[in-house]
């Protein structure tokens, strides 16, 4: 009997490298949203730093004029020998393509030596570009620093970036893995008996036997689990012959040669039957 374990090896295989495939294209999906989402985030960012370069731009033009006066250099200089740190311009005031920069920016006047070479005020935070305000009347070097800074939170940069594309593509992966997860739920699931009791049939072809041995042979590979008890096969083969047993005996140890080169094999359970088995 021809045997159809191949044919449930390749369904599984099949049904496997597909199930691979999909979780691949899942995982795939899911990259690329964490990818573009940051690519967005960084964008957002970006846009915040040139939007206080352009008000920082427009700002230091306003009050040119204010900041590079004698008096205003003196305040911002005893301000600094006092504190040691920058004058502070809120930004509440400033017009912003975000809004939201409104209540999170501020901007920074720093009396510095143009002579000692120029510096940037760095910072955890978003910062701008600086640009250096030189005084008309005002000697040694002497120089106007402004900067921009936006103490922005990372759900506010967020929220500021635009995650559409991230979104649809992390959408995909979600139906992606929905679709493999309803797809795998729906697969039809071959019966395990099946294919076992069909494949467990080897044939007895090219194989030396007697009528005898065969028909023992045949018996044991057509019976549940390949085992047959010794007064079934008495029965079968010799009716009510009185040395049956010896009989039997003999016949197995002649057919178990004859199988031996066929990788089969008679074994004596317990004395009181017979097992078919078959070695890999």
């Amino acid at each position: 009997m021809k045997s159809t374990a191949p044919i449930k090896n390749n369904i599984s295989a099949n049904s496997g490298s597909a199930l691979r495939y999909g979780m691949f294209i899942s995982l795939a999906f899911m990259i690329a949203s964490v990818i573009t989402c940051c690519f967005s985030y960084s964008n957002a960012k970006q846009n915040i730093a040139n939007d206080l370069n352009n008000a920082m731009i427009a700002l230091a033009h306003e009050n040119r004029d204010l900041w590079t006066r004698p008096d205003t250099i003196a305040a911002i200089r005893h301000l600094h020998e006092t504190t040691h740190k920058p004058l502070l311009y809120q930004a509440s005031d400033v017009n912003f393509r975000n809004p939201m920069l409104k209540d999170e920016a501020y901007f920074t006047l720093e009396l510095i030596n143009t002579n000692n070479g120029l510096h940037r005020i760095g910072g955890n935070k978003i910062a701008s570009d600086s640009i250096i305000i030189m005084p008309e009347r005002v000697a040694d070097g002497l120089a106007i620093q402004v900067q921009g800074f936006a103490d922005c939170s990372m759900a506010s940069i967020f929220y500021a970036s635009d995650q559409t594309i991230p979104g649809i593509l992390f959408s995909f992966a979600i139906l992606s893995m929905a679709s493999m997860f309803i797809w795998k739920k729906k697969e039809p699931e071959t019966p395990e008996t099946e294919f076992i009791a069909v494949s467990a049939s080897p044939s007895l072809d090219g194989i030396k036997l007697t009528p005898m041995q065969r028909q023992l042979t045949q018996m044991l590979l057509e019976a549940p689990g390949m085992k047959v008890d010794k007064r079934t096969l008495c029965e079968s083969l010799w009716g009510n012959k009185s040395n049956a047993e010896e009989s039997l005996y003999t016949l197995v140890k002649r057919t178990k040669s004859a199988l031996a080169e066929a990788n089969m094999e008679i074994v004596c359970n317990r004395g009181d039957s017979y097992e078919l088995r078959i070695n890999a």
